[in-house]
């Protein structure tokens, strides 16, 4: 999970799953267009999100296909943000104040 919020936490990684999401499986020349950056720079993009288990890769001839890998965002880090925004709630009127030290 640590691995997953780190490659979310960079911009550039957050643009790339966002335009991923929107567009479903798009070539990296794509992305380096929109981004308006060098491939070797959008590369290490890739490899960071594919490294956390976010991205699937499908190569066609000298280009690679990305998309996303939609259950690794359902079971990683949306079903830990669900199960907090849950515990929040649970516990919100019932939250008593903890006495400070003196």
């Amino acid at each position: 999970m640590d691995e997953v919020f780190k490659a979310l936490g960079d911009p550039t990684r957050l643009r790339i799953v966002q335009l991923l999401a929107q567009h479903g499986e798009v070539c990296v020349c794509i992305i380096v267009n929109e981004l308006e950056m060098n491939q070797p720079a959008v590369s290490h993009h890739m490899a960071k999100l594919k490294q956390a288990g976010l991205l699937n890769s499908r190569k066609d001839g000298q280009w690679i296909h990305y998309s996303l890998k939609v259950d690794a965002f359902k079971d990683g880090p949306l079903a830990f943000l669900s199960e907090i925004v849950s515990l929040a709630e649970a516990s919100a009127g019932s939250v008593q104040p903890t006495p400070c030290c003196k």
